[in-house]
């Protein structure tokens, strides 16, 4: 009798830079995870705020990222002073940026119910501390909600 064998997800197709300039579309800046009660309300102030978001990437490292296009960036996803860009963007490559990324899983927060639904599955001791004294009613989770 055979026997089937799941099959491997083809490579995403790589996004070249060119095509992209997502890296220069934001300012990301490391922050702390979520582990106390501190750190998750910085994390709502940051999510009360426009364009900006906060992100884990898939090796647990946290970034409050501001959206803000480099004013170098031209229509052609080229840089105007490309011959002498800062440090940063020369680290920058196509083959680990987040669009081409092969870590684990990732998680963009863009609202504090995103975020409060996410804290409440992965920390809820930091949850359940800040839940009452530090959360909006209408952004807790649903089954949080009530009461």
């Amino acid at each position: 009798m055979p026997v089937s064998l799941p099959m491997a997800e083809p490579p995403k197709p790589m996004v070249h830079c060119l095509d992209c300039a997502r890296c220069c579309t934001y300012v990301a800046v490391g922050i702390n995870a979520p582990t106390r009660p501190k750190h998750a309300t910085e994390i709502l102030w940051f999510l009360y705020h426009d364009k900006t978001s906060v992100y884990v990437d898939g090796d647990g490292e946290w970034c409050v990222q501001f959206e803000s296009r480099c004013r170098n960036l031209q229509p052609d996803n080229l840089c105007a002073i490309y011959g002498v860009r800062p440090h940063i963007c020369r680290t920058f490559d196509e083959n680990t940026c987040e669009v081409n990324s092969q870590e684990g899983t990732s998680h963009t927060f863009r609202s504090p119910e995103e975020f409060l639904v996410y804290l409440q599955q992965h920390y809820p001791r930091v949850y359940r501390q800040i839940e009452r004294t530090h959360t909006v009613a209408e952004h807790r989770p649903k089954a949080a909600a009530k009461g």
